[in-house]
């Protein structure tokens, strides 16, 4: 009965200790709340849908590790509107600053210009289908390969299966 009741303790203590753990500090990227996955429709400059598909665009930081620079990858292997570009950002206004950059997709060699008129992060803006309360964006860019505006608006990513439609 001693042996029963010494395993027992010693399973309880050990218990306590091994449940304790301490939780590791989140690191965010120096460009966060800009950066992130995210879904997005495109639309034409009159509000027309430019494609009935869903696309990924990803925000995330360069290599460098600056919090004013950013990559811009809008996931489309069709032109016009596939974007792949180093822009600058403002995180303390969670706005993307407007101007002209390059765009490193394979376009025609005359065509690699993007012009991003606006852009902005909108912190808490959108209520997905989970419920779950996600946050939204809004770009604005002419295209170099067909001169068109193109309008991108979504949200983060929440990874909840209801939400990935």
């Amino acid at each position: 009965m001693k042996h029963i009741f010494k395993y027992f303790l010693g399973f309880l203590v050990l218990g306590f200790v091994a449940c304790k753990q301490d939780q590791p500090a989140v690191e965010y990227s120096p460009i966060f709340p800009i950066s992130g996955e995210w879904h997005t429709h495109v639309f034409n400059e009159d509000g027309s849908s430019a494609s009935a598909s869903l696309f990924a665009l990803s925000t995330y930081n360069t290599s460098d590790n600056l919090s004013n620079v950013a990559w811009f990858k809008l996931s489309n292997v069709a032109q016009p509107f596939g974007v792949l570009a180093k822009v600058n950002v403002d995180v303390p206004n969670k706005t993307f600053v407007a101007g002209q950059y390059i765009n490193t997709l394979p376009v025609p060699a005359n065509s690699t210009a993007i012009t991003l008129i606006e852009g902005k992060i909108m912190l808490n803006a959108s209520t997905q289908p989970s419920k779950a309360v996600a946050d939204s964006i809004y770009v604005k860019y002419k295209t170099g390969v067909n001169g068109k505006t193109y309008i991108v608006k979504g949200h983060r990513r929440t990874q909840w299966p209801e939400d990935q439609k």
